[in-house]
């Protein structure tokens, strides 16, 4: 009865209020109360806790952080609502991302709130970078900028985001102060799709002595039989059929025993070994693909979808991921790749500042788009070998829109940072959000 009365005060006073502004601080005085589902999780808890760190560096106003349940039915301060609350339930659009997130400032109260509590969390960084101007430009408190305001202030209204690319993943960042610095600009790794087939699905001390059909025939004769836990230099026979039948069966065990996790990796075992049987070399193309080695996208993609489409009977909304690597670095050429796999295709994309070799690249991306929906780039950007800063503000800029009109969805680079390069880590979070915005506005 209490949240019901205290709803009622909300709606009466969104309904007699122009748009204006929602006053959480007046000059250094608190106003407002930040508040959290009762049963919040530990994630939302510590954006709170974060939402009113910052608000208290700018202001010196402490925002005090409550559960809606401790709410008092006649409070009628202003209110920051984090996520799903009974007190106003938020209205999302159908299909937005998980990332996504909409903030509904109304009457006297500030909703943000995501599919996820990921969602919700981008959306209280949005809400600090939007209206209090808080910028996360480099890792530690130096590069934090969280300008002085003694009146905060947020404009009646409704902002609704989410990424252009879903999922967003540097490596090589070192510590919580480079983790955090990402998390606050929105990084979100969703797809998994590293060398996997070995160590996740056909490890040796399971299936070597009982099934060794699963395992390849390097020489066209006898079955190769790796040592245990031994999960590169080899590939498991992609044309024997009970591979399929295995794959399907453990990864829906995942899943089941990880019911959290949006993806898995399909990604082949690292150092080659495919299989040459009778039956793959059957289906090898004679043409070797553009690294010089033999094709076997087609054998390959071919397993993939079959095993993909056996799970989502299961767990219809997972992803999947894989390398374009080596052997299956090709575009398949008769096989259409399943929508729910996304293929990361590896390059250093500073190369394209040279034109011949942008062309290439395009027509490389154009052609694997042509035969996957969703593709992924892996991304070579370093910092810290290179005596000389790489740096290509709005190069980068120009493929990441270029990507956007290729169906790529998700993002991974090797980073491993030198800082001395300055912008180049924080230009690419942002772009990787939304390839849209103007380079120069986020360099100034």
């Amino acid at each position: 009865m209490q949240r019901t009365a205290l709803l009622a005060v909300v709606l009466l006073a969104a309904s007699h209020v122009l748009a204006a502004d929602i006053t959480l601080v007046r000059e250094g005085k608190p106003l407002a109360q930040i508040v959290l589902p009762a049963e919040a999780s530990d994630q939302l808890k510590a954006v709170a806790g974060t939402l009113a760190a910052i608000v208290k560096e700018a202001s010196g106003a402490e925002l005090p952080v409550v559960a809606e349940s401790d709410l008092q039915a006649d409070a009628k301060q202003p209110l920051v609502l984090i996520g799903r609350t009974k007190l106003w339930p938020a209205s999302l659009p159908q299909g937005l991302d998980d990332d996504g997130f909409v903030i509904t400032a109304k009457g006297r109260a500030v909703s943000i709130c995501g599919p996820t509590d990921w969602g919700t969390e981008f959306g209280v960084y949005e809400l600090l970078e939007r209206y209090l101007g808080v910028r996360w430009l480099l890792p530690g408190e130096s590069g934090t900028d969280v300008p002085a305001a003694r009146t905060i202030r947020i404009r009646e209204g409704r902002v609704q985001d989410q990424p252009v690319f879903f999922s967003r993943l540097f490596s090589g960042l070192r510590g919580a102060p480079q983790a955090d610095w990402a998390r606050c600009n929105r990084m979100h790794g969703r797809i998994s799709f590293h060398h996997s087939l070995g160590e996740n699905i056909f490890r040796p001390e399971l299936y070597a002595k009982t099934h060794p059909e699963f395992f390849p025939m390097k020489d066209g004769q006898t079955r190769y039989l790796p040592p245990d836990k031994h999960y590169h230099g080899w590939q498991p026979c992609f044309s024997e059929p009970g591979t399929v039948q295995v794959a399907m069966e453990a990864i829906c065990q995942y899943f089941k025993d990880h019911p959290e996790a949006p993806s898995f990796s399909l990604g082949v075992n690292d150092s080659s070994g495919h299989c040459r049987c009778p039956k793959c070399l059957a289906r090898l193309p004679e043409a070797k693909n553009f690294l010089g080695m033999y094709d076997y996208s087609d054998i390959y993609y071919d397993w993939c979808n079959q095993v993909i489409a056996g799970v989502l009977k299961q767990y219809p909304d997972k992803w999947f991921g894989c390398l374009a690597y080596s052997e299956v670095a090709a575009p398949p050429q008769h096989v259409k790749v399943h929508e729910r796999l996304i293929p990361y295709m590896t390059y250093d994309r500073m190369k394209w500042i040279d034109p011949e070799i942008e062309r290439d690249g395009h027509a490389a991306t154009e052609a694997w788009h042509a035969a996957s929906p969703t593709l992924g780039w892996y991304d070579y950007i370093y910092g810290t070998p290179y005596c000389l800063p790489r740096v290509w503000f709005h190069h980068n800029g120009v493929y990441e829109r270029y990507a956007q009109q290729q169906g790529v969805k998700a993002h991974y680079a090797e980073i491993y940072p030198n800082w001395g390069e300055g912008p180049k880590p924080y230009i690419f979070m942002k772009l990787w959000w939304n390839p849209n915005q103007d380079v120069d506005k986020l360099l100034q």
